[in-house]
């Protein structure tokens, strides 16, 4: 059941952002408004993130979903409402960034429980699965809606997707266990758990990166596909292709786990989104926008699901959900500094200009995550070979 709510949840969410993204940009909204606009949502959720993962993890999990699917439901209802009182878009895009970061640390915590090894991999595939494919549903049927009804149309239909989530989480029940993972005194257990944590923190630096550049296609790739003259349901379609290119590295990811606590593996996903976002930036035709959303999604998909993997792998459930909500805030400010920063830069330098500067920061921020990883898990890696004998899937070797 939690699975389904991750889907609902993101279709109306994507649903939200899509056709109220695409009305601002149709009616010519510059792209500082429409930075700053963007820039709101996500320090709103990084805020929120923040808080109530911990709280979470102290009043339970399914009050806080409760509690989020409500504000998410005033959100859409204030951005349908946007025609009659002028202005209201605003307060929607606030709402939205609060409930976001209500609902998500607490449905991955939630999720989490009871898993460990194998099953945590399989439980946060699933997990991920299911969070794109609402992402992918409310790209493809958002432009299909905005072109065919307008933009009050997937709004309603966004309102009625949250209902539908409160309802199913309110006949959820949350059993209140003990964390399952046995402590371990011996130094290799120990050592292990604090390599997690070492790239958990490493991956907040390439979330961040990822993010700035996620949010441009978000809140700034409207403007350039506007003015191109791609269509609202092309414009869908193309966004929910690197929805299915990001489920197909989740699921590479959990079958062939040789990029366990590997570098050079996260760098190499991160270039590929860096060439996705020259590509974006010098794109004519609706072809080359396709290829360079997917080489983007390339990296989003690998940094999000090794994401999960370290925080699920490095704390323990009652520690969670305040992990996962750092991880969501990292997200969220890097979502914020790249709707921000580029919408700045998409009125000054035209809309190809935001991801010219995302592919920019992503290039240092790779170089950054490397002298990290020289300081913080390189030394770390090494006492574990010292510590251990053979090297396995929870035992990894010093290694790029």
């Amino acid at each position: 059941m939690l699975y389904v709510i991750c889907w609902l949840t993101d279709f109306a969410s994507v649903l939200f952002i899509f056709s109220a993204t695409r009305a601002l940009a149709e009616q010519g909204t510059g792209s500082i408004a429409m930075g700053c606009i963007g820039a709101i949502y996500f320090l709103m959720a990084a805020a929120s993130n923040t808080f109530w993962g911990r709280m979470a993890d102290r009043w339970g999990r399914r009050q806080v979903v409760l509690a989020g699917t409500v504000v998410m439901l005033v959100c859409t209802l204030l951005a349908a409402s946007q025609e009659m009182i002028p202005g209201l878009i605003y307060p929607a895009f606030v709402t939205g960034g609060v409930a976001a970061g209500m609902i998500w640390p607490a449905v991955m915590a939630w999720l989490g429980r009871e898993t460990e090894g194998r099953s945590t991999s399989r439980t946060y595939l699933l997990f991920c699965i299911a969070f794109n494919l609402g992402m992918a549903s409310g790209q493809s049927s958002g432009g299909w809606l905005f072109e065919s009804f307008g933009m009050v149309a997937p709004l309603l239909i966004s309102a009625g997707l949250t209902t539908i989530s409160f309802v199913c989480v309110w006949f959820l029940t949350e059993l209140s266990t003990p964390d399952i993972r046995k402590p371990a005194a011996d130094a290799p257990h120990l050592v292990h758990g604090e390599i997690a944590r070492a790239f958990a923190r490493l991956s907040w630096v390439a979330n961040f990166g990822g993010m700035f550049a996620m949010s441009t296609v978000w809140f700034l790739f409207p403007q350039l596909v506007v003015s191109l003259g791609v269509g609202a349901d092309s414009h869908g379609i193309i966004l929910a292709l690197g929805r299915g290119v990001t489920i197909s590295v989740f699921i590479l990811m959990h079958f062939f786990q040789f990029w366990r606590f590997r570098f050079l593996t996260a760098a190499l996903a991160q270039a590929t989104g860096v060439a996705g976002l020259i590509l974006v930036s010098a794109a004519t035709t609706e072809i080359l926008l396709a290829g360079g959303i997917a080489a983007l999604s390339v990296m989003m998909g690998y940094n999000y699901f090794s994401s999960l993997t370290y925080h699920a792998t490095g704390y323990s459930d009652q520690r969670r959900g305040m992990a996962f909500g750092l991880q969501e805030a990292f997200l969220a400010f890097g979502a914020a500094g790249g709707s921000c920063l580029g919408g700045i830069v998409g009125a000054f330098w035209g809309e190809n200009g935001p991801f010219r500067l995302a592919a920019a920061l992503v290039e240092i921020l790779i170089i950054l995550q490397w002298v990290l990883w020289w300081r913080l898990v390189y030394p770390l890696q090494r006492q574990r070979v010292h510590t251990a004998t053979e090297p396995s899937e929870s035992n990894p070797m010093p290694a790029l």
